[in-house]
């Protein structure tokens, strides 16, 4: 993107996207309208409704039931600002972006003009609210049904959410279509697991998404594997550091990695 680039050109996205209370709206098939009623009701029962003033100063969250959470958000947000302000210069897809808080972070920090996508309606609203700039737009669309602009995106980016998405090999090749040659996807704030440990972290889901009397939230909530990733070239940028020395220094950081894919050369 050249600098002096103010706004993202939606020109290439479909024609059917209607803007409505700031948000552009494409199409969402009704599992995700259901999937979003569950995903509300389970984010009041946890306390993480917040009120637009407290959206427009995330990541740094004070005085909330959440704020230690938060402060893990920031130190692992930090690395990617940090990351992106050297690397990224283009077009960014930021899917299931929620509230838009990291949405906000990286348009305006960086030279970014980006899109936040997500299938939760009720979030991409006060998004639109509260963070207003000519090179942030909103999309409520679902990735695979809507007809997005092939080969339009230089970065793709996924925070805390790819737990969401059943097939991530089939996600990926998604993207890859989205991304420009050589355009990055990233995965970031969200767990991957060793084969061993899969059934015991299902159990752990279901065992909490039951406790707040919401069970069938544990069916939408998927646990992928390092060797789901192995049939593609990745980079771990962080990971976590579970030595005793690092517990011993009581260093507090985000505990899921962030894993950087790149779209192969001659992937349509």
């Amino acid at each position: 993107m050249n600098n002096s680039k103010d706004h993202i050109d939606i020109s290439a996205f479909p024609d059917n996207l209607q803007v409505e209370k700031g948000v552009l709206k494409g199409r969402v098939g009704m599992d995700f309208k259901n999937f979003e009623a569950n995903y509300l009701a389970v984010r009041d029962k946890e306390h993480r409704f917040l009120a637009d003033e407290q959206v427009a100063e995330l990541p740094d969250l004070k005085n909330h039931v959440h704020s230690k959470e938060w402060q893990l958000r920031t130190r692992s947000a930090k690395r990617v600002i940090s990351y992106f302000k050297h690397s990224g210069h283009g077009n960014l897809l930021d899917l299931g972006c929620g509230n838009g808080w990291f949405c906000h972070k990286l348009a305006s920090e960086c030279e970014v003009s980006v899109i936040g996508m997500d299938v939760n309606l009720t979030e991409l609203e006060q998004a639109a609210r509260v963070f207003k700039l000519a090179r942030l737009k909103f999309v409520y669309a679902d990735i695979f049904m809507e007809q997005l602009p092939l080969s339009f995106f230089d970065f793709i980016t996924l925070n805390a959410v790819v737990q969401y998405f059943p097939d991530l090999s089939k996600l990926i090749d998604r993207l890859f279509n989205l991304l420009k040659p050589d355009g990055e996807l990233h995965f970031i704030d969200s767990p991957f697991y060793d084969q061993g440990d899969l059934q015991h972290a299902k159990q752990r889901t279901f065992e909490y998404y039951n406790s707040l009397g919401f069970p069938q939230m544990a069916e939408s909530y998927y646990h992928h594997s390092w060797q789901e990733l192995k049939e593609f070239s990745f980079e771990v940028l962080y990971r976590p550091d579970k030595s005793k020395f690092h517990k011993l220094l009581n260093k507090k950081d985000i505990p899921f990695p962030w894993i950087k894919l790149v779209k192969p050369n001659g992937k349509a």
